[in-house]
């Protein structure tokens, strides 16, 4: 028996499925990340969307008055993203062998490092860390620890390995317990995590 992996192909799902019926579909700016700029008073700078997907948090973020950048894996998925609006750039780039040259002030990563093989993530967090200027902000939405573990679909975190696999660069702020919004009957538990680069 062929055993099922863990993930979808994120280079053609794309190309063979409705967004808005993919698990993770958020037609509106993801709620912690907006509780999150509104406490801290962001209004402005450049943010890069990290696993950007249909765009949609990309454009919410460049409405709010952010220079946005989205990258996705998935060619289809950038296409999606170019079709939302011209004032965002949408490019195709895989976060663990990055080609992204330059530096934002704030990046939101809301479902990519939770599905990366566990051996990209120290890769992960020196490429983040090389793309966020100095004090810098990364706002990470991962699976929570708390959710059960259906055997597919992302890993989980508590806010201590949050805290020591970012250690190497950065300092994390804050990491609360939340929910994952998206298409599924039910929320699964989450964890929102804000971490300044060193």
């Amino acid at each position: 028996m062929e055993r099922k992996s863990r993930f979808p192909d994120w280079k053609t799902i794309y190309e063979t499925e409705p967004v808005e019926t993919m698990a993770w579909f958020c037609s509106e700016l993801d709620p912690d990340l907006k509780k999150s700029l509104d406490q801290k008073s962001l209004r402005e700078g450049r943010f890069l969307d990290i696993g950007s997907g249909p765009g949609t948090q990309a454009l919410a973020l460049s409405q709010i008055g952010f220079v946005v950048t989205g990258t996705d894996l998935s060619e289809g998925a950038v296409r999606a993203g170019q079709k939302l609006s011209p004032r965002i750039q949408f490019i195709q780039d895989d976060i663990v062998h990055s080609k992204l040259q330059g530096q934002w002030d704030f990046a939101f990563d809301r479902g990519c490092f939770h599905c990366l093989d566990p051996k990209d993530r120290a890769v992960y967090v020196e490429t983040v860390g090389r793309l966020l200027v100095p004090g810098g902000l990364l706002f990470l939405k991962t699976f929570s620890w708390k959710q059960e573990d259906w055997g597919y679909g992302p890993w989980r975190f508590s806010p201590k390995e949050i805290e020591m696999l970012f250690s190497s660069g950065f300092n994390c702020l804050s990491s609360v317990e939340t929910e994952y919004q998206g298409t599924l009957p039910q929320n699964p538990k989450a964890l929102f995590s804000v971490l300044e680069k060193k």
